[in-house]
């Protein structure tokens, strides 16, 4: 009898457990997130903290969601009661959503939001060494308590093995010398060591929870899958694996549910024909071209008509004019091609997907240009019913639509101003203080030589970008918090964009949207390069480091996200040897 009714127990934990599960991209999710019943709590407690360190104990937590890439975590901040208790902010009402939580330099771990949490935290113990995920003086209590033990055990489980494993399955996926079958064989062989780490915590820790981590598992190889497939060399996905992957449903809103979502849309993209060439002369009748632009694609078709017929005769041909046409036409219709290629990927998705599912990957159109951004949003919202889904999308093309006018305010504000320092030609002041100015002649040499003596006595950071690279403007908000804390300082913010693929007029704009001060400089292609090859820098963004004494200091700046305001006070007070 006691048998059967555990067995019974189990079965109705099981049960209501597969009961309980609803995903984001399930047609039920839209009702589930609008009731304010689900919205999570998460609270804790950090016992034995004296007065002064309750005070200088930072929280910092980021909120991994299903959005697009450049929103997959929402960065906030707290800070402690006087008591040592938090709470924390919690935006969404996402299920199992996960959370990255920082307090100060006790603890670290990512924690799960579905219902209600309470973390306790043992100053005592934790002084003399920062946790991670669990331990000894971590207690997880409430009703998600029994799954953040879980999970993070999990992650502790075999650490050192799971690493080594996750090395081996990135060396695979990056190296470029394996033939598809070779690659699939070794991926698969090592995520069966995982499945077995994963069946023996399992077993050990037996939970109606155990799910989750064999789902976890699973985005995570399938994302790695479609990550392979992203370029245009290797075949796309078997059609068996494709449905798979098409029909995997994440559990959780965590870092492996984001990157799969985000990787499986990329290969999508793709899949969908994103990046196919178009045929600029098909484009000759838009009402988006002015008259002089109408003849430069007429020439342009001529020009591209020779450029075959000389290839045919194995004769030389100059496709300089060529390329100043395609890149001038490409300019002129840059809203239109956005657009265009954004409706065949919405076609696509649409054709593959349900409603809910379709409208939750169309979240993840995006892009780094605040103008295509809003051209997004416009053609994404005429094809989503979903209401949570096209609520974030309002609320995005509303930022876009403010920002935009609040940059177009900027560049109105710009002014005409005067230099004495021989740095090139002055083009114009912003409200905010950064001075533009134009190089198209000269060489990499003579620049930096005129800026050092523009800014003698200055330290100097160079900041090499360009306005289409997306690491580059992931940067820029940092750049920008360096700049405001040390503008009255000895250190000088050099920002050079290169021409390549790029405008004045888009430079300008960028400039605007992030509002940072300093030095910018317009630099024609070809002395980038060259200035770039004296540091020997070879891709976007790159960074120089030149003290007051006029030294170069190689490898001090990676990346202006690695800085903070001690460390370049730092770099800046450093005397000469």
């Amino acid at each position: 009898m006691k048998i059967a009714l555990l067995s019974f127990i189990t079965i109705l934990i099981t049960v209501c457990g597969f009961a309980q599960r609803i995903t984001v991209e399930d047609a039920e999710f839209d009702d589930f997130y609008y009731k304010a019943e689900n919205k999570p709590v998460i609270k804790g407690k950090v016992l034995n903290l004296t007065e002064e360190e309750i005070k200088n104990t930072k929280l910092e937590y980021s909120l991994v969601t299903p959005f697009a890439q450049n929103e997959s975590q929402i960065k906030k901040y707290g800070t402690l009661n006087a008591d040592g208790s938090f709470e924390l902010e919690i935006d969404y009402n996402f299920p199992y959503q996960q959370i990255w939580l920082h307090v100060g330099k006790l603890f670290y771990a990512g924690v799960y939001a579905n219902s209600d949490l309470f973390i306790t935290l043992d100053a005592d113990s934790l002084r003399t060494k920062r946790t991670f995920m669990n331990g000894p003086s971590i207690t997880y209590s409430g009703t998600d308590g029994a799954v953040n033990t879980l999970l993070n055990n999990h992650v502790l489980f075999k650490r050192k093995k799971q690493l080594s494993i996750g090395k081996a399955i990135s060396t695979v996926r990056r190296n470029r010398d394996l033939d598809y079958d070779t690659f699939l064989s070794k991926t698969d062989s090592l995520y069966d060591i995982l499945h077995k780490i994963d069946d023996q915590f399992i077993e050990k820790n037996p939970s109606s929870f155990g799910w989750m981590i064999k789902n976890e598992r699973l985005s995570d190889y399938y994302g790695g899958i479609c990550i392979k497939h992203w370029s245009s060399t290797t075949p796309k996905i078997d059609d068996k694996l494709f449905d798979k992957i098409k029909k995997h449903k994440p559990y959780l809103v965590s870092n492996d549910a984001s990157s799969y979502y985000n990787y499986f849309f990329t290969y999508i993209e793709r899949r969908a024909g994103k990046y196919d060439g178009l045929v600029l002369y098909d484009f000759r009748n838009n009402s988006k071209l002015t008259e002089t632009e109408r003849m430069d694609m007429l020439e342009y078709y001529q020009l591209k008509n020779l450029a075959k017929a000389k290839a045919k005769e194995l004769q030389p041909f100059d496709p300089t004019r060529l390329h100043e046409l395609t890149k001038s036409l490409y300019t002129a219709l840059s809203d239109t091609i956005v657009a265009i290629r954004t409706q065949k990927t919405i076609k696509f998705i649409d054709s593959l997907f349900s409603d809910s599912k379709a409208d939750l990957l169309k979240l993840k159109l995006s892009s780094k240009d605040i103008n295509e951004q809003r051209i997004i949003f416009e053609t994404t919202l005429k094809t989503v019913n979903t209401k949570w889904c096209r609520e974030k999308l309002e609320t995005g093309y509303n930022e876009s639509l403010a920002k935009l006018k609040a940059i177009d305010n900027i560049l109105k504000e710009e002014k005409l101003f005067e230099s004495d320092k021989n740095i090139g030609e002055p083009i114009a002041e912003m409200p905010f203080g950064a001075k533009l100015y134009k190089v198209d002649s000269g060489n990499g040499q003579a620049l930096l030589s005129n800026i050092k003596s523009a800014f003698k006595g200055k330290a100097l950071i160079l900041d090499f970008w360009a306005t289409w690279c997306a690491p580059c403007l992931s940067d820029m908000p940092y750049s920008k918090k360096l700049h405001d804390e040390f503008k009255d300082d000895s250190v000088e913010f050099v920002y050079l964009c290169t021409s390549s693929g790029s405008s004045m007029k888009k430079w300008q704009a960028k400039i605007a949207e992030f509002e940072i001060g300093g030095t910018h400089i317009f630099v024609e292609s070809g002395i980038e390069s060259d200035l770039m090859g004296l540091f020997s820098f070879s891709g976007f963004p790159s960074y120089a480091f030149i003290d007051a004494h006029g030294d170069y200091k190689p490898g001090a700046i990676k990346r202006m996200s690695h800085l903070d305001k001690e460390v370049v006070k730092k770099m800046i007070s450093k005397k000469k040897k």
